[in-house]
């Protein structure tokens, strides 16, 4: 090992190990990235699995799935308006039966 290191004089070694430290941890960052994506994939169809086992139905498990995202939160809104615009035109046509 020391005869491969004494070829080079201090400014080749420190370019040397600048690239084999920057190519290192590109290969690591990568590496990471794609076992932590499999792992969350894996949780994910774990919750899906335990969620069907008891019983929850599509619509249910999709609400679980999107609580808290973006999509979850605009879903919530979307529902929340259609309801009470549900509700308001049911107190309307009470108000116009009981009349």
């Amino acid at each position: 090992m020391t005869e491969f290191l004494d070829k080079f004089n201090g400014g080749e070694l420190i370019g040397f190990v600048a690239v084999a430290g920057g190519l290192l941890c590109g290969i690591v960052c990568g590496t990471t990235s794609i076992i932590m994506d499999h792992l969350y994939k894996l949780r994910q169809l774990a919750l899906k699995q335990d969620m069907l086992n008891r019983g929850l139905t599509a619509d249910e498990i999709q609400a679980v799935l999107d609580a808290g995202t973006k999509a979850g939160r605009k879903e919530a809104r979307r529902r929340l308006a259609a309801s009470q615009r549900a509700d308001g035109s049911r107190e309307r046509s009470g108000e116009a039966v009981t009349q």
